[in-house]
């Protein structure tokens, strides 16, 4: 790392703790030089499984929920890649859903629920990008449907995703191009989708593990930190563990030991940093921090 661009020297400038979570890419201007890609972006693993939503029977949550709360709150506190994992279900009434869920664990958030808080969101933070990772989309007893979910994203969203052909553009240019179209939509193929909008499957890099531990994970990102993936779309580390007894487990410490900038080159390394309970640590900060350095370094 260049001495002149260290997040000490860069702090001086910069005050990391002067920044408010709901606006954070807007209030760093010179990162409009940098891609989506070129980012580093904090992340909500799965994040329409939170402690917030209802489940079918008591205690699921205690096993199932990997945030805190809502996908509206999530964006709030600064998360800018939602994983979004769906499941689809035509209920007794004949109306079809797409129910968010976690290995099995159906939670009360849906895709409707997902569109509106984006939305929402971005009537009060126009210049804010989110990158919404459907990561699984085949889960559960009934068939996908795909023409739906396209119908859905495309009606609602469709004048706020970045189109395909305009993904690899800086913050900047995405800018000049629209006003309004902040959201990267991924997922893997399919010839229902909208192939001038929907981007490509957001490959992770994730342990392998069902229930890793901390020091699993921890091998697990100094394997990847070696050889990380290179790309001109975002890629996403998994950095969760989950205890058999507990479920998913909360290690803010951890990432804030781990993904400081001023300790560790790890966070420069990475794309989306995939996280349970994200915002009770210094993800944040630390990424906000990375991005200041990334792009300056692009000025010398």
């Amino acid at each position: 790392m260049n001495n002149d661009l260290t997040a000490t020297n860069l702090n001086y400038f910069y005050n990391n703790q002067s920044f408010t979570s709901n606006s954070w890419m807007t209030q760093l201007p010179v990162i409009d030089s940098l891609s989506l890609a070129e980012l580093v972006l904090p992340g909500a693993h799965n994040a329409g499984v939170d402690k917030k939503a209802s489940y079918a029977a008591p205690g699921i949550s205690h096993w199932a929920a990997c945030q805190t709360h809502t996908f509206y709150y999530q964006l709030t506190q600064g998360a800018r890649a939602l994983d979004v994992r769906l499941e689809y279900e035509i209920g007794s009434n004949g109306v079809g859903t797409f129910w968010c869920q976690h290995n099995g664990f159906r939670s009360s958030r849906s895709l409707e629920d997902l569109i509106t808080s984006v939305i929402r969101f971005l009537q009060e933070n126009p210049d804010e990008f989110i990158v919404l990772d459907f990561h699984q989309l085949n889960a559960g007893d009934q068939n996908f449907d795909y023409q739906e979910f396209n119908r859905l994203l495309t009606t609602h969203l469709g004048d706020r995703i970045i189109p395909y052909r305009n993904a690899g553009l800086t913050l900047g240019q995405l800018k000049r191009a629209s006003h309004a179209r902040r959201v990267l939509v991924a997922a893997e193929y399919h010839p229902s989708f909208d192939a001038t909008l929907f981007c490509r499957y957001i490959p992770h890099e994730w342990s392998g593990i069902g229930t890793t531990s901390i020091s699993e994970l921890n091998a697990h990102i100094t394997q990847v930190m070696r050889y990380p993936p290179t790309s001109d779309m975002p890629w996403s580390l998994s950095v969760t563990s989950y205890h058999a007894v507990g479920g998913p487990v909360n290690i803010g410490e951890q990432l804030d030991q781990w993904f400081d900038p001023a300790v560790s080159e790890w966070i420069l390394k990475c794309s989306i940093i995939n996280a349970d309970f994200f915002e009770t640590s210094n993800l944040v900060s630390h990424c906000r921090m990375a991005n200041l350095i990334k792009a300056n370094a692009r000025h010398y």
